[in-house]
Formats: C-alpha cells, structure tokens, sequence
C-alpha cells in the first residue's frame, strides 16, 4: 500500500540504501564525489557547495518537501550527470511522488553505466521491480475489508437519564438514580478503496481513497430495556493522504436509532476534517467539525429536531519515542432546535492522553469541560401558575456545566491461543452535570469490559 510515507522510507532502506552505500565503499575518497578523485583545489569549493546542496535534498525529501529536492537534485546533475549517489535518490523522490515512470529511468541510468558495480545493480534491479509493481497496482485500484467485532460488559448507576450524545431527557420530578448491568455489542464492515488517482498539490503527492463503512450497535441492559440503546451507522467519503505533513477527509454518516425498542431518531452527518502534521516534531494540529441534522421520530420528541453544527480545533504531540501522546482542544457547538427550549450554544474544551507503557498494553485518560446556555425557557402551552415549578427553575433558561472523566486501559494479546490479535479494554467514564433546572441536574458512572478484534 502507497497511502502513507512509512512503507515507502522502508523500501529506501531495504533496497536503494544498499546500492547507495555500495557507491560509497567503491568510492576511492570519502568525498561524495568517487568519480572526481582527481580534483584540483581550485575545486573545492565548487565541491563543498555541492555537497551541501545534497544534504539539503535529501532532508528536504525525507521531511516531505519532495518536489523541491527534486528541483535539487536535477540541479546537482546538470553539472554532475555521472554523479549516480544523486541520481538514485533522485528516483526514490520520484517515486514518492508516484512519478513511476521517471523513478525507473533514473535508475535505469545507473544500472546502464559498465562502472557500476554489481552488488549495485542487485539492489537497483530490486528497486526497480517494487516500482513496477506499485505502479501496477495503483493503476488497477486496490481494495481492503477489515470487519471490526466488539462486545462486553458495561455497569451503568444511572440508566434512566438517557443513553449519553442521543438522549436529553432529565429526570422526572423525585426521580433518583436507577443502576442496572448490561450487554454492549459492535459488528461492522469497513472498506478502502485504493482509487489510483494522484496529485500533485503543493509541495507534496497526494493520493485519494475511499473509505466505506457499516456498523451495528447495541446496549442492552438486564432489567431497565426501556433505556436499551441500539444504532446501526452507514459511511461512506474521501480521504486525500500526502507522503508526510497532512491528511484530509469528508464522510458522510447515517445514524439510525432506536431507544427502549422504539424507532427514536435519524442523525445524519457531514464530517470534515483537515489534519497537519508538524515536520518531525511530534505535533500535529487538527480543524475538524460535525455538521449534522437531527430529526426524531419517538412521540413528545419533535420539538427537538434541529440544525447541530460543531467546529473543533485541537493540537496534539507524541513524545518518548510515540509511547506517549496527548491531545487538547477547543469546540464550539449550536444547536438550532424547533423548539427553542432545546436550541443552546455550548463550549468544550478537553484534553486527553495516552501511555503506551508496554508494547502491546496502554492506559489513557481525558477530561471534558462543555458549559451549555439555551435559548428560552421551557413553554407549557398556558399560563405558568404552578409556584412549585417556578421555584424548581422552570421560568429559567437552562444554563449548566457538563464535566465528564474518563480512564481506562487496552491490552493486545499477543501468542495466547485463541485470544492472540484480540483487545481487552477497560474503561469507566464518570458524568456529572451542573443544571439551574434539577430535572437535568445529574451524575452517572459507566464501567465497560470489552474484547475487539478486527478480521
């Protein structure tokens, strides 16, 4: 597969590297130049001048900036055209910038010349054959499926406020907190498909995917079904990937649900994102967003259809050798319901981080800060004359805090019988919302047990 710069720097390393390194054994100095042992001083300048736009071709290349160190070494060659250490990287360039044909000629070149050596030219042959090889299949389109199952055990100490992200119900008036145990379930598909189409945007390659995918959810709890959550998703968009600084993708997703047995709602959604990858520093920086319409079916809940846009902005940085990584990040978030007891305007900021602290075992953490204003108080269709409402706030607009924990662990078994590939994950996340209306005033803890595996 061509979509991301790994496998591609791999390659270098398990092929041309071997004929690069040849070039210099053979190379009577230890000068770049083997074929110009014999220079006067008068060159050396000329000499040094060369040598430091090499070096800076090739850092140029491996930080991404593939089409400039290809303007650097064309430059290197039209004064050293035997010089093959610049010409065969010149074709690893090519060929990150999926310009096959040109990659090939170049080394052709150099596999042409009697003087190079032969323990070279095995190394160039094999190059040249993954070329042609990845070149075919680019030109075919490739496809991969991965289907994705999960399913565990989850304990929940406040079922009946809802399942969390689809539901706003808030409590009844002396309603207390209702806990019950529960079945979690996930089965998907999930396609890519390798369209072959490339471009030449900016200073980098671009390759463009397609990624696909369906998903079937379910939560069900042993006694209290009538808060049984299940979803089945459909996906579908492009993704652009570059060889080094940024990636990109639209989807858009289908959310069918169904609450307590009942067809509940659809949410469909536009899903944006722009990804940008910081040289080799660590960071990365990300502008992505949910532009989504809500529409509900379940009786009593139409006045929450709405509009729900939620741009986000977040900037992340992976450290000790990628094993630990964390992320922070800033939303903001308008809900514009039919009724506008239900449209709000709400801010989250989060931050959240992951340790891998043994090869195939992590432990994560994050927290979620969203404080929440709504537009109008909520209408009884009549006079409002119950004191017992008004002094439970009901005269109020809602204005509240969400705070929400999260920690957990994943750990991959790796040559343990039938769970080897498979994923144990723990996780509980802790809720606790701060509302002037005590029907939304809330705290709930959910504690899952799951093991994953994609096929």
């Amino acid at each position: 597969m061509l979509q991301t710069s790994h496998k591609r720097k791999k390659l270098k390393s398990t092929a041309l590297s071997l004929a690069l390194a040849s070039l210099m054994l053979v190379s009577p100095t230890s000068t770049l130049f083997a074929e110009e042992a014999a220079s006067t001083v008068s060159d050396e300048e000329f000499r040094r001048q060369t040598e430091e736009l090499f070096r800076q071709a090739v850092e140029k290349r491996d930080t991404g900036d593939i089409f400039s160190s290809i303007e650097d070494f064309q430059t290197i060659l039209s004064n050293q055209p035997k010089l093959h250490r610049a010409r065969l990287e010149m074709a690893v360039a090519f060929y990150q910038t999926y310009k096959f044909e040109q990659a090939v000629k170049e080394a052709q070149i150099v596999l042409d010349d009697p003087d190079t050596p032969p323990n070279v030219r095995v190394s160039i042959l094999a190059f040249m054959a993954q070329v042609k090889q990845d070149a075919e299949k680019l030109s075919t389109g490739q496809n991969t499926w991965k289907f994705p199952v999960e399913f565990g055990y989850v304990y929940d100490t406040n079922v009946n406020v809802g399942p969390t992200g689809v539901a706003d119900t808030g409590l009844l008036p002396g309603a207390g907190k209702t806990s019950d145990s529960g079945f979690v379930a996930s089965a998907g598909i999930e396609h890519t498909f390798q369209t072959g189409k490339r471009y030449d945007w900016g200073s980098e390659p671009t390759t463009l995917l397609w990624q696909s995918g369906a998903n079937v959810y379910i939560r069900d709890y042993i006694n209290e079904d009538d808060y049984d959550l299940h979803v089945i998703s459909l996906r579908t968009g492009p993704t652009f990937v570059t060889t080094g600084s940024w990636r990109a993708n639209l989807t858009w997703q289908e959310d069918i649900i169904a609450w307590g047995g009942d067809k509940y709602a659809i949410f469909s959604y536009l899903l944006p994102s722009y990804t940008w990858h910081w040289g080799d520093t660590g960071f990365e920086s990300t502008i992505d967003g949910i532009i989504s319409r809500r529409d509900y079916s379940k009786d009593g809940y139409k006045g929450r259809n709405s509009v729900y846009l939620a741009p986000r902005v977040s900037v992340g940085y992976t450290f000790y050798d990628a094993k630990v990584a964390v992320q922070s990040g800033i939303q903001y978030i308008n809900e514009n319901a039919s009724d506008s007891f239900y449209s709000n305007d709400a801010v989250n900021v989060y931050a959240r981080g992951n340790w891998k602290f043994l090869e195939h075992s992590s432990l994560y953490g994050g927290y979620s800060h969203t404080q929440s204003r709504y537009d109008s108080p909520y209408d009884f269709g009549a006079p409002l004359v119950d004191p017992t409402l008004l002094n439970a706030g009901w005269g109020n607009s809602r204005d509240e805090i969400e705070r929400k924990y999260t920690i957990g662990f994943t750990h991959t078994f790796k040559d343990f019988g039938c769970l080897t590939d498979w994923t144990l994950k723990g996780e509980v996340v802790h809720t606790r919302m701060d509302s002037n209306l005590k029907a939304y005033d809330y705290s709930r803890s959910e504690s899952m047990l799951t093991l994953s595996r994609r096929f």
